[in-house]
């Protein structure tokens, strides 16, 4: 028996990458964790396949960028493909605002793995298989975690809060009675991942057409995976036979023995949960909201989970009101379902089979033809909402004094050189809260400011001065064009929460006062 211990701050149910980044990044503000699965092991078979620039910024708070990025195949955008085998569209790899490109193909244990070496490298979060949860009791200081370890012997855990990440059957959000609202997908899809594949393009191919849609998506080691709809008719065990997945690869490929990783039947979901925390348990990825893969966002809307809850965690932690903790739900809601439309409505696109859907594809396409601008702006997805928030802990929210205010949005994320060395600016920021000044005043205004810490974490200070402004010490030259939404604020100061949105605009001469103003919205 591996005795667990008694008394924890925080518990976080699910070693996924939702439950695992949830933890590092607990670690990274200074909060001890434990990572319970009830899995014997890690599920070592491909799920999630695209990380997105979001998510690759998560990552690189604590580190994980460096040391798993090089593993993945970097996306250079996708086609669409008629029927008749001539692609109709064409978009790109588009620009890394964030510090990282638009799309990385991944192969999801492997990015696992490398969080978990993470996590056994950390002081601060352990990792626990074969540990099932099977209730938890709240009390008025904290909460008991009932569980059962791999010998069968009941453990208990008292902690502060738990994170339940474990998936979207998640047994904690049933045993919570919370219920899902949305819809599921009537067609079923054949997944099919192979290694070998002759096609080594590094985009995806989506093929709408009128019979199968299919799509081609590129993979780590020269793999490509495959998803075809299951027509009306076909059952699971047809659709799984060897000889009916050989036919489908038949225009793509020769199959040889030992080619195929996994085959499996997908039921498509776009559902989330009616609230995402219940007293002191929160849910997070899967077990908060269920998306259709074709925008990629299923796994990447997990890590944008585990950035905005775990920061607010520690500062809770910390002395903070838990009232804090409703802003999580505040601010995820509409930007997690707004995620899920986008992408219901790529399958729009993608998979219609039924008549009038197919008529309107049909003529909305032929419809914007002379409109090349305008068609592209569909085919890219551009109306894919950008990491911005309508609401939740920010200081002045909508009320700047001119429309390119960043505060509620995620920052740019430039290269900058700090003492003759190149660097993402996001290393300059550090784990936690951050400041950035780019004028004399504001350089002068950090200097001054007597604090170690905000929040329970830590306070960085970055310097990028502005046309020649000069400081008390160095600044950080920045010449890369992706600074430009920063200078909208060249003669403010910028708060920047950990997870790399824009708190609040503050002038020089309140600095103090601002962050008092905004540290007064935890309490």
């Amino acid at each position: 028996m591996t005795q667990l211990p008694r008394h924890i701050p925080v518990v976080i149910i699910g070693a996924g990458s939702t439950g695992l980044t949830t933890g590092l990044l607990l670690a990274s503000y200074g909060v001890r964790s434990i990572i319970l699965d009830r899995a014997d092991g890690p599920l070592d078979i491909p799920r999630a396949i695209v990380l997105d620039d979001e998510g690759a910024r998560t990552l690189q708070v604590f580190g994980a960028d460096e040391a798993y990025m090089p593993q993945t195949v970097v996306g250079n955008g996708a086609e669409y493909v008629a029927d008749d085998g001539t692609p109709f569209g064409r978009v790109g790899a588009g620009p890394a605002t964030y510090g990282f490109e638009k799309r990385h193909f991944i192969n999801q244990p492997e990015m696992e793995a490398a969080l978990r070496d993470r996590v056994a490298h950390s002081p601060l979060c352990d990792l626990h298989y074969s540990c099932e949860v099977t209730t938890t009791t709240e009390r008025p200081d904290h909460i008991a975690v009932h569980l059962k370890d791999a010998t069968g012997t009941a453990q208990t855990i008292h902690a502060q809060y738990v994170v339940a990440a474990d998936g979207g059957r998640s047994p904690t959000r049933d045993r919570l009675g919370i219920a899902m609202h949305g819809s599921t997908y009537e067609q079923d899809w054949i997944v099919i991942d192979t290694r070998n594949d002759p096609d080594q393009a590094n985009f995806t191919h989506f093929y709408c057409s009128n019979v199968r849609p299919h799509v081609s998506v590129p993979a780590p080691h020269g793999g490509r995976r495959y998803e075809f709809m299951l027509l009306p008719g076909e059952t699971h065990q047809e659709g799984l036979a060897d000889a009916f997945i050989e036919r489908l690869l038949a225009p793509f490929r020769h199959v040889a023995p030992g080619d195929i990783i996994r085959k499996t039947v997908y039921t498509f979901h776009a559902r989330m949960a009616e609230r995402w925390r219940a007293g002191r348990i929160l849910l997070a990825g899967d077990a908060a909201h269920l998306t259709p893969p074709f925008a990629g966002q299923g796994m990447n809307a997990g890590l944008r989970d585990a950035a905005n809850v775990s920061w607010k965690l520690a500062a809770v932690l910390a002395g903070a009101s838990a009232t804090v903790l409703d802003s999580y739900h505040e601010e995820r809601r509409d930007p997690a379902w707004a995620m899920i439309q986008l992408a219901v409505a790529m399958g729009d696109i993608i998979m219609p089979i039924d008549r009038d859907r197919l008529a309107f594809r049909e003529h909305l396409l032929k419809a914007l033809a002379p409109f090349p601008a305008v068609q592209d702006y569909l085919l890219h997805m551009r109306f894919k909402p950008r990491p911005r928030f309508e609401t939740g802990l920010f200081l002045d929210l909508g009320q700047g004094a001119f429309e390119a205010s960043l505060v509620g949005e995620m920052i740019p994320q430039p290269d900058v050189v700090q003492d003759g060395q190149s660097v993402k600016l996001d290393a300059l920021l550090g784990a936690g809260f951050s400041l950035i000044a780019q004028d004399s005043a504001g350089a002068l205004a950090l200097d001054a400011l007597e604090r170690d810490g905000f929040l329970g974490m830590p306070l960085g200070r970055v310097f990028l001065p502005y046309r020649g402004a000069a400081g008390p010490k160095p600044g950080a030259d920045c010449t890369d064009p992706r600074a430009k939404p920063l200078r909208s604020h060249r003669d403010e100061i910028l708060l920047i929460r950990p997870d790399r949105y824009a708190a609040a605009s503050i002038r020089p001469e309140e600095l103090d006062r601002g962050l008092d103003r905004y540290q007064a919205m935890f309490t």
